[in-house]
């Protein structure tokens, strides 16, 4: 995509209407989009408000001294130019400072008239030389050649935002859409989350799911974060079940010794696959004890079963109509990859997710490593 960048050029106006002149056509050759003084109004006290809006707008600012400093801003008794440079040192903007190589040579209409202004000059030309690198120019061309030099090197460099073209937005926003966005529709992804962190559509899934599916390491902590809605969901007839590793197999070596760059967990995932199978337990207890949320619906079943193979991720699966994948890959953590929100549809991801964990569950209860939690 085509981008132009808006340049905001400062400096005095009487002394240095050729050099304005002759850079603005420069700049304009160059794709560059040139903002001054020639834009805002007569009136200094309506002007000031203006510039601070097109410096706001701008993505370089470009600082032009020779031998005047120019009018006065009431509000702070600096001129203009300088008003202006403190202004885009503030906001942050990229600075490029360009200073009259030969002021002392100058006829007396192109320089300050009294010894007070002419020191005020001085004094804002040494605060420029202590903040920045800057170039010295004689010719309005040879100021011309060496800002859009220095212009083109900020650009090729730069994460400026810039300026595109209106009409170019529909062709990269197609080509986005057939290279990005239309395959994760076509998958069903309906969001990307790159901490992990689901937001409230995995409380609301989680409550009203019939059958949730989980699939993880441990995910201890998943049930430690939701334990509510799971109990909603069982005292409503949801039934819960859940595929952890088995206790002791190699497949929990391998994952504890790929994560041991990341220190001590404070707990062994066996450990941790312990407390999720009292964590369930509570929540077994817990719909029991409050009895089922309506007459005619008997509490649902909660049931652990154990792999000795898969993948170190996080599979949660809300009937066949929503999911929740987080691929993490050791020595990272979940909150260090991206999960992915799964919606369901005839070719979607939410729909291999649901084969695999059916798959794995058959061949697991088949072996009978599977249990059924009463409370």
């Amino acid at each position: 995509m085509q981008k132009r960048y808006q340049v905001f050029i400062s400096s005095t106006r009487i002394d240095l209407e050729e050099e304005r002149r002759t850079l603005t056509n420069a700049l304009l050759l160059n794709r560059f989009i040139p903002v001054g003084m020639e834009h805002f109004p007569a009136q200094s006290d309506k002007a000031w408000p203006i510039i601070k809006r097109f410096i706001d707008e701008c993505d370089f600012y470009v600082l032009i001294i020779a031998g005047m400093y120019g009018s006065i801003n009431a509000a702070n008794k600096l001129s203009y130019t300088e008003s202006e440079y403190l202004y885009a040192a503030q906001m942050k903007k990229p600075l490029f400072a360009f200073i009259r190589d030969d002021r002392g040579s100058l006829p007396a209409k192109l320089v300050e008239p009294t010894a007070g202004r002419r020191r005020q000059l001085d004094a804002f030309i040494k605060r420029v030389e202590d903040d920045l690198v800057r170039a010295a120019w004689r010719s309005p061309d040879e100021l011309a050649t060496k800002v859009t030099a220095a212009l083109n090197q900020a650009a090729s460099e730069s994460s400026a935002v810039g300026w595109v073209r209106a009409d170019s937005i529909p062709e990269q926003f197609g080509a986005l859409h057939a290279g990005l966005l239309d395959p994760c529709s076509q998958l069903g992804i309906g969001k990307v989350s790159i901490d992990g962190v689901a937001g409230p559509e995995m409380r609301e899934n989680l409550t009203r799911a019939h059958t949730t599916r989980i699939m993880s390491t441990s995910a201890v902590r998943l049930f430690e974060i939701y334990k509510q809605p799971f109990i909603n969901a069982v005292r409503s007839g949801g039934n819960i079940q859940v595929l952890v590793p088995e206790p002791g197999g190699a497949f929990l070596a391998d994952v504890e010794e790929s994560e041991s760059v990341h220190g001590p967990r404070g707990m062994t995932i066996t450990e941790e696959i312990s407390l999720v199978r009292r964590r369930l337990l509570d929540i077994v207890g817990e719909a029991h004890r409050l009895g089922a949320s309506h007459a005619s619906t008997p509490i649902g079943i909660v049931e652990i079963g154990y792999f000795t193979t898969h993948l170190r991720s996080t599979l949660v699966l809300c009937d066949n109509h929503w999911g929740w994948l987080t691929l993490t890959l050791p020595p990272a953590r979940a909150p260090e990859t991206a999960s992915l929100a799964l919606d369901g549809g005839d070719l979607s991801l939410l729909n291999v997710c649901v084969n695999h964990f059916e798959r794995t569950w058959k061949i697991v209860s088949g072996r009978g490593n599977t249990e059924h939690l009463d409370p």
